[in-house]
């Protein structure tokens, strides 16, 4: 079994939980009206709402946890992690009409956040650290000049 098994099924399970959801409503209004109370806060904001913070969740998760990736990918996608929460909180708004003058702020905060998550998971390193920075290494010159060396070398 795949080691990212996890990650590949986690937005199709929210995908199906969502829609089980509205089959749910649907069948409690349609046959069971005295009970709509139990699913009637459910609607299309919520659906979207929690679509997109389960998707911001897998982008930050992704972008903490992916190794074999550069560090230009990984704070990627732990920005459009954050991105993606904000606009849940945008979108939870309109969901639970919460006071418009918080939203920027908060908003604000969950991008510092991405960002500060970003290069805490990268530990600060640029992104153009190429290999001339690496210890040992040798520039066209030098290596040419080993060849030639070694060809000597082989040729005695």
């Amino acid at each position: 079994m795949d080691k990212k098994i996890l990650s590949r099924i986690f937005i199709p399970f929210v995908l199906v939980v969502l829609a089980g959801l509205w089959a749910a409503k649907v069948i409690i209004a349609n046959y069971y009206p005295s009970h709509n109370e139990i699913l009637g806060w459910y609607s299309l904001n919520w659906a979207v709402t929690i679509f997109l913070t389960a998707v911001g969740v897998h982008y930050l998760l992704c972008g903490i946890f992916m190794r074999s990736k550069g560090v230009i990918a990984r704070r990627m996608t732990i920005i459009a992690g954050s991105v993606m929460l904000a606009l849940a909180l945008i979108n939870l708004t309109f969901a639970i009409a919460l006071p418009h003058n918080i939203i920027a702020p908060i908003i604000a905060i969950i991008m510092t956040l991405g960002l500060f998550i970003g290069i805490l998971v990268t530990g600060g390193r640029k992104w153009d650290g190429g290999d001339n920075q690496n210890i040992g290494y040798k520039n066209y010159h030098q290596r040419k000049a080993e060849e030639e060396k070694a060809e000597k070398a082989g040729k005695k």
